[in-house]
């Protein structure tokens, strides 16, 4: 996915956003521990594994989840980036 042209797209932007959203809530919490940051990381993970069986295994069978995933954080990371004042974990 990471190299691949191909795999433009397969994430939609809404799903991006609101992985985005979820990831920024959990990742920059001020409490790590809380019900809510423990709830969006269920969410984001959950979002995740949602898009990867049913958009990314299809297309993309060597990409594993954790590969994914990991990519995924990635892409959160540089747009929350971009959007507000420095991310703490970037």
């Amino acid at each position: 996915m990471c190299n691949d042209t191909d795999a433009e797209g397969v994430v939609s932007e809404a799903e991006l956003a609101r992985l985005s959203d979820l990831f920024r809530r959990f990742e920059g919490a001020d409490n790590p521990l809380s019900v809510s940051c423990r709830e969006a990381e269920a969410e984001f993970n959950s979002t995740i594994e949602k898009i990867y069986s049913e958009k990314v295994v299809p297309a993309f069978e060597s990409i594993t989840l954790a590969r994914f995933r990991s990519y995924t954080r990635n892409i959160c990371r540089l747009r929350i980036s971009r959007q507000d004042p420095p991310f703490p974990c970037v």
